[in-house]
């Protein structure tokens, strides 16, 4: 089975909310790269924290929509992929030890609203390549059925 298809089991009669609780799990647990998970959801004109889980929570827990890396990610309505935070000043500091960070955004179903995001902090310096990318768009998909059933 493969890792969605394992992850839609996993899922199987939860609601929205309940899911992103077992992906932000799921994913940091299985993916060994990805140290901090987080779920933002769309209100309004920011982004607002529901599910995450890491060693830590963030401080950033409301980000406006165009703020940062997540913001950039929901105003584009693309994935942004920053293989070096430092290097980077659009970056809003979490964490000492965040070295690259991946957020894809959760299209709505009409495909023209961003209705939230998936953030994935690594420890590791360029952690991210295509088939992080290809995998969490995936997992946007099944969390956006989630959002609509």
């Amino acid at each position: 089975m493969n890792p969605i298809e394992k992850l839609k089991s996993k899922v199987s009669g939860k609601n929205f909310n309940q899911t992103c609780e077992v992906i932000v799990k799921d994913l940091r647990k299985n993916i060994r790269h990805y140290n901090w998970v987080g779920i933002y959801l769309v209100d309004g004109d920011n982004l607002v924290l529901g599910a995450w889980d890491g060693l830590e929570a963030t401080e950033h827990t409301r980000i406006p929509i165009g703020a940062g890396i997540c913001g950039l990610a929901a105003r584009e309505k693309r994935t942004v992929v920053v293989d070096d935070v430092n290097a980077d000043p659009r970056y809003l500091a979490c964490f000492p030890y965040t070295r690259s960070e991946i957020v894809v955004p959760l299209m709505a179903a009409d495909g023209k609203n961003v209705i939230g995001e998936i953030d994935i902090d690594s420890d590791t310096p360029s952690a991210f390549g295509e088939d992080d990318e290809l995998f969490l768009r995936d997992v946007a998909r099944l969390l956006v059925e989630r959002y609509s059933a």
